[in-house]
């Protein structure tokens, strides 16, 4: 779990330097997004290669379900582990989406900490294709 890459995407920078600030006491490695221009969030993926990423359900005046959706539909990131935010309860939409577990804000945390904890773990004992190969 430590060391992971945890990808932060939410419209407030306040919100982005208080989430990494939590990540980093506990050891993750984080990066940080503001918005998501027209050409989505695969190639932002690409880039940022997050274990993990925790998106807002806002991101200014668009909802990210089509972003947790499009992460879903990419071979390379469908296993992905999402947290979606919301200062509304949107857990059902935001599950329904893709998302893989959802935190009510404001963060308390412990509870963030513990959710990023539980992904990961999850994730790791995840048993990798049989044709894959590790280099």
């Amino acid at each position: 779990m430590e060391n992971s890459k945890v990808l932060v995407i939410d419209d407030d920078p306040m919100t982005c330097n208080l989430l990494e600030t939590i990540l980093q006491m506990e050891n993750h490695q984080t990066v940080s997004v503001n918005h998501i221009d027209a050409q989505g969030i695969v190639p932002i993926l690409d880039s940022k290669q997050p274990d993990l990423v925790i998106m807002d359900y806002h991101l200014g005046p668009v909802e990210s379900l089509k972003y947790t959706k499009a992460i879903r539909a990419s071979d390379k990131w469908q296993n992905l582990p999402i947290i979606m935010t919301s200062a509304i309860d949107r857990r059902q939409e935001a599950m329904e989406a893709g998302a893989t577990d959802f935190i009510l804000k404001p963060f308390d945390w412990e509870e963030l900490t513990q959710h990023v904890r539980m992904l990961k773990n999850n994730a790791d004992q995840e048993v990798p294709p049989q044709n894959s190969h590790k280099f």
